[in-house]
């Protein structure tokens, strides 16, 4: 998840439903993230090694410790992992390839226990998230309708009279019906493209033309039926 839920609230509302989470740890986290950044500057990786993907080289570097303190009010032990990134990869500049090399710090903290998830798995989950916000969150609010207006949709709600003479919104149920629907056909019509759709995974097409395809399909004129003899 992203750092805005790196809140005690959060943490709690995880141990509660016997969840676990990896979440971004950034400086607004500053008790934790000063406590992990001074911890992991004082020794050595814990590991080092280069990968290739997507015809680029990333060589990287983890930090992973357990037991660091939430925050000073709740110092509930949680686990932290770093990576430093270098990423090496080929670009035309002015017409000529010429190497590039750019450098990324990443930490997360998580309640996943090393045991159980190594120091390698946590990076690649922390890096998933990407996917949701690209795969879920763009996809939603691009070809959705799930427009950051349509959320806060309940600021324009009518108001009525209460019993100390005070005005507030009525109670919009609607809006949270409206919004789980939509979110429903989203899951629905991507676990269809994804795992069922032949268009998708014959002729190599995207999520948006399968959906034009089908709402064509269903938009044409059913066939007369005729009545039986």
């Amino acid at each position: 998840m992203d750092a805005l839920y790196a809140q005690t609230p959060v943490l709690e509302l995880v141990r509660k439903n016997g969840w676990d989470a990896v979440l971004s740890l950034k400086q607004n986290s500053r008790d934790l993230y000063q406590s992990a950044v001074r911890l992991f500057a004082a020794r050595p990786p814990d590991a080092d090694f280069t990968e290739q993907r997507d015809h680029k080289t990333y060589r990287v570097q983890l930090w992973d410790t357990e037991g660091l303190p939430f925050t000073i009010d709740n110092p509930e032990p949680v686990r932290v992992v770093r990576s430093e990134e270098m990423l090496d990869r080929n670009r035309y500049r002015e017409g000529e390839l010429s190497s590039h090399s750019t450098d990324h710090e990443w930490l997360w903290f998580t309640t996943l226990p090393k045991q159980v998830f190594p120091t390698q798995v946590i990076r690649q989950l922390g890096h998933s998230r990407w996917k949701n916000e690209n795969n879920g969150w763009m996809d939603l609010t691009k070809h959705g309708a799930f427009k950051h207006g349509f959320l806060h949709a309940c600021r324009h709600r009518p108001k009525q009279t209460i019993a100390s003479g005070e005005r507030e919104p009525v109670s919009n149920h609607g809006l949270a019906a409206v919004t789980l629907i939509l979110l429903i056909a989203f899951a629905w019509t991507s676990a269809f493209v994804l795992r069922h759709s032949k268009l998708a995974r014959r002729d190599h097409l995207t999520a948006i033309a399968v959906a034009a395809q089908l709402r064509a399909w269903v938009s044409k004129t059913p066939p007369p039926i005729g009545a039986p003899d």
